[in-house]
């Protein structure tokens, strides 16, 4: 019987044996390092997204072209697939029955009351039952919170292609701001020695000529400055597709066609169709698509079932206990049950907490609702003060190049010389760069809309799959 008993634990054992996985930091390390846009992987990553592969690799790189390469290789997304993953299992755990237990005893006589055998043997198996099927709505539950879990990783995605269009705009102001400013000290240089000959002639004191030198000071310590953020951009959108700034020169940005873009965008959120900032067609996109919304709703059916099972379990599982005994000579089969006698506690302060939780839920959902109204409200406010204020400055430059036309004519019929010409020509640069201004500050206001809406209003790029977005790479 000993034996049996042994046997039977034995093959109730675990198979499945632990294996160290320490984490190794310059194994990491060179992982980091090795991430290249031109591996073979990843053109396969690439072709699975429809591309040719007679186009690869790119010749240039887009917004679309990086952010694919931020759900291949930033590791942001690895972390969030991995909860997934961790989701996924507590749903398998969820479902599983509660197994059977098995106990047994052994117990010898001295033989003091005249027995025949002085030893005994006993075995008791435990099988639960669940009641009011509380298994299967533990794994409504954690389906609910798997849902969450893929949620997080279509938003992660989805704050990678973001934070990358975000980071891709800043590079093309700085590069649009430094030829702006290099203009300027070009021009500033040419009124310089102008004033300087004039110094010279004694026509005019050196305190106009040291203002314009002042100003050429400043100019240039704009120059140098944008200059400077140039590498702090490169390394920032580096970090945003997963790449090392090393690898990342490898990369060559696409140039953005400035008056092209915002003709695009003017016209596709100005027209009356579904993308238009008149009417509710952003605010109903923005209701219906942002992932937050959608998270909020399975958090919600989460926390329902939560009270399902609440109240599920004032219903108490049962206990049944076949047995088998042989003492001392006799033998004894038994059959026993158990079960959790509830008079008093129905479970209702369980279910009150868990009532509560969807309480709160339901709350966070309809101030979700009421952010994202007042952030679109915001960001199409913005939006369109960006346009006033480029209208304006437009405005503006028709009536300084009707001037600059003016002064031209002049010139050339000898009133004026070319001092005042010069002189002109840097306030309509500098007109210029308050309209660069204005229009690169309009792109990012556009973007503002799309990270209220969640999904891109000027392309028709679309994330990929789940399937692809958990393409494995080591």
């Amino acid at each position: 019987m000993v034996m049996i008993i042994l046997g039977l634990l034995a093959s109730g054992c675990a198979n499945e044996k632990y294996q160290a996985k320490p984490l190794d930091v310059s194994q990491t390390s060179a992982k980091l390092r090795s991430k290249d846009t031109t591996s073979a992987d990843f053109h396969a990553y690439l072709i699975k997204q429809d591309y040719q592969e007679s186009n690869l690799p790119f010749a240039e790189w887009g917004l679309n072209e990086l952010t694919l390469c931020a759900l291949y290789y930033n590791s942001k997304l690895d972390v969030a697939k991995a909860q997934l993953a961790l989701a996924n299992a507590a749903v398998n755990s969820a479902n599983q029955q509660q197994s059977p237990t098995l106990g047994g005893r052994i117990a010898h006589s001295n033989l003091a009351n005249g027995d025949k055998n002085p030893w005994a043997f006993g075995l008791d198996v435990e099988i639960p039952i669940e009641t009011s099927n509380k298994r299967q709505i533990r794994v409504e539950e954690a389906q609910h919170l798997a849902k969450v879990a893929r949620i997080d990783v279509a938003e992660t995605a989805w704050q990678l292609r973001s934070q990358i269009a975000k980071d891709l705009l800043r590079y093309h102001e700085n590069i649009a701001l430094q030829k702006q400013f290099t203009s300027d000290v070009n021009k500033q240089d040419t009124l310089i020695k102008l004033l300087e000959k004039r110094v010279q002639l004694g026509a005019l004191s050196n305190t106009e000529l040291n203002t314009a030198k002042l100003m050429q000071q400043k100019t240039l310590f704009s120059l140098n400055t944008e200059q400077a953020k140039s590498s702090e951009i490169l390394a920032a959108l580096a970090y945003d597709v997963g790449l090392s700034s090393e690898k990342f020169k490898q990369v060559t940005l696409k140039p953005i066609d400035l008056v092209a873009t915002l003709t695009m965008q003017g016209t596709l959120l100005n027209a009356p169709d579904t993308n238009s900032l008149k009417g509710k067609d952003l605010q109903e996109k923005a209701l219906l698509n942002r992932l937050d919304i959608r998270r909020s709703l399975e958090k919600y059916a989460a926390a329902e079932s939560k009270i399902k099972l609440e109240v599920a379990k004032q219903t108490p599982d049962i206990s049944l206990s076949p047995g088998f005994a042989f003492e001392f000579g006799d033998s004894i089969w038994s059959l026993g049950f158990a079960t959790l006698l509830n008079l008093i506690n129905k479970n209702q302060t369980l279910i009150a907490e868990a009532t509560q939780l969807r309480e709160i839920e339901g709350a966070q959902f309809e101030a979700l609702q009421a952010k994202i109204i007042g952030d679109l409200g915001q960001s199409v406010a913005a939006y369109q003060a960006s346009l006033q204020n480029i209208n304006q400055i437009k405005l503006q430059q028709t009536a300084q190049a009707q001037l600059t036309q003016k002064l031209q004519r002049q010139f050339e019929a000898g009133l004026i010389d070319r001092l005042e010409l010069t002189q002109n020509s840097l306030n309509t640069n500098l007109l210029e760069q308050q309209l660069l201004s204005a229009q690169f500050n309009n792109l990012n206001a556009a973007l503002a809309i799309e990270e209220v809406i969640q999904r891109p209003l000027f392309d028709d790029f679309s994330m990929p799959a789940e399937a692809n977005l958990g393409i494995k790479h080591e």
